[in-house]
């Protein structure tokens, strides 16, 4: 084709223009590309950045997380200091670390301090522990408040080892004691994010040993308190024990003389049956006498010779005074039973007992300041008045009613026990005629040591006793009196 000039200078022309807008077109796509790849190159920086701080907060969170399970633990303080220098240490990139307890700037069992190294091992290195001593401020009164941090070359320090700094805070104990933490770092510089790490991680590790220090506070004070509450329980049963002894010294005469009696008749009864024995002895005699002179020994001469010594009235009297004797000695053997139940301390258990027998045991130690100017009368039942109790103490305390009453009916009166039934609980009435009490002194009856007994006669302290025996049996007793005309003491006590 043959093309003129013209024509030539207009396809150059067109080529010319498509070549420029090519090289435009690659211009610019290589500038968007450049830009893309300025992008990406920054999103790839954030990226990892954001990766790297993302470790660093889950790092963070791990070792925060596990510190707090540290303190939350059952654990010793002894194992949670350990576990914390462990776990500080791996966290904060520390060469080696350890903790201590010094009282009054002095070490306590610094033989035994293990020194933590950077591999999670634990060696023994007396050595290296009292050369870090030196550089801490053992004798800084107050604890410190946060982390502290010096650089080892600022310090006399002999074992080096290419450290460059030291780590340190302490907290206190108990009787001026105080637990040091110690770690050395090679690094080159201390991260600042570290330490604020190592802040709230320090906080918490202060409440575990605070509520440490308080259980073993709150255990020696249950210890200390279980030994007072034991000593005044001990105490309380000696003072019951003491008013039981109290009171029977205020019977001892007619106790004495309730016994006296018995043994009494029971001696003489003994003189009469000795002389029965030798009118026995006397008729064996009579008899092998005739036998030995072959005398006719028939029921004649028999009949005779038991006339002589009146051997059927000594038959008929013998059974007598023996069977006068049993009741005697049953009447002693039930005294002694009921003194010994009476004064016996015996132990604090507590079984399914019957009012009834309690007052009538009762009575019978109390009967001699009662038997010769007072009626009583017992209308307790015996089916409904079984308690759970403890039959001493309840004894205890009914022997002290029934004096308080024998002594406020001086001149003689009747002492009546009755009760009410009611659905979960039985009143036992104690009421007698004697001279009442006005309100003051029904107010302070209970109160220890007081009395209106003469000095020498009361001690003060049979009621406040018998009220702390009733208050551990889950019974109340009020008071009803009227002055001049008598006073009922009523006992609710709880049914089985």
């Amino acid at each position: 084709m043959n093309l003129n000039n013209d024509e030539y200078a207009k396809r150059i022309a067109v080529l010319e223009r498509k070549v420029a807008r090519e090289k435009k077109a690659r211009n610019l796509a290589e500038n968007q590309l450049e830009k893309y790849s300025l992008e990406i190159y920054e999103t790839n920086q954030s990226l990892q950045k954001s990766l790297a701080f993302s470790k660093r907060k889950q790092a963070e969170l791990a070792y925060l997380g596990q510190a707090s399970i540290e303190v939350a633990s059952e654990q010793s303080l002894n194992e949670l200091m350990a576990q914390t220098v462990s776990l500080t240490g791996k966290f904060a990139d520390a060469a080696c670390g350890f903790y201590l307890v010094t009282d009054r700037s002095e070490f306590v069992d610094k033989e035994n301090v293990q020194v933590w190294q950077g591999d999670n091992s634990w060696r023994s290195d007396i050595d290296f522990v009292m050369q870090t001593s030196q550089v801490l401020p053992l004798n800084q009164k107050e604890p410190f408040e946060s982390w502290l941090v010096s650089p080892v070359d600022d310090v006399t320090f002999e074992c080096k080892n290419d450290y460059k700094w030291i780590t340190y805070t302490n907290f206190s104990l108990l009787n001026n004691r105080v637990a040091w933490i110690v770690f050395f770092s090679s690094a080159e510089y201390i991260d600042e994010e570290t330490l604020y790490v190592l802040e709230t991680s320090r906080t918490h590790l202060l409440s575990g040993i605070r509520k440490r220090l308080t259980d073993v506070k709150i255990l020696k004070r249950t210890v200390q308190l279980q030994d007072t509450v034991s000593s005044l329980e001990q105490a309380k049963r000696q003072l019951v024990q003491s008013e039981k002894m109290a009171s029977l010294g205020q019977l001892a005469a007619g106790v004495a003389h309730e016994i006296n009696n018995p043994i009494a008749f029971i001696h003489s009864n003994m003189q009469v049956l000795q002389d029965y024995l030798n009118d026995y002895k006397e008729l064996d005699t009579q008899i092998r006498k005739y036998l030995a002179t072959d005398q006719i020994f028939d029921q004649a001469a028999y009949d005779s010779l038991c006339e002589s010594i009146e051997f059927s009235y000594i038959q008929e009297d013998s059974e007598l005074l023996l069977n006068t004797n049993l009741e005697g000695l049953d009447r002693v053997k039930e005294i002694v039973e009921n003194l010994k139940s009476f004064s016996h301390a015996g132990d604090q258990k507590f079984s399914e007992i019957s009012l009834y027998e309690c007052v009538e045991a009762a009575l019978k130690i109390a009967w001699n300041s009662l038997k010769y100017d007072h009626q009583v009368e017992n209308n307790l039942d015996v089916a409904d008045s079984i308690v759970l109790g403890n039959l001493g103490q309840l004894q205890q305390v009914f022997v002290n009613l029934f004096i308080n009453s024998a002594h406020a009916m001086e001149g003689g009166g009747q002492l009546s026990i009755s009760q009410t039934l009611l659905p979960d609980s039985i009143i036992v009435h104690v009421t007698d005629c004697g001279s009442g009490m006005d309100q003051d002194t029904v107010n302070k009856l209970f109160t220890p040591f007081f009395t209106t007994k003469p000095v020498g006669v009361g001690t003060g302290l049979g009621l406040s006793i018998s009220y702390a025996i009733l208050e551990a049996h889950s019974a109340t007793i009020e008071v009803d009196s009227i002055l001049g005309k008598g006073t009922t003491f009523n006992i609710t006590f709880p049914l089985i």
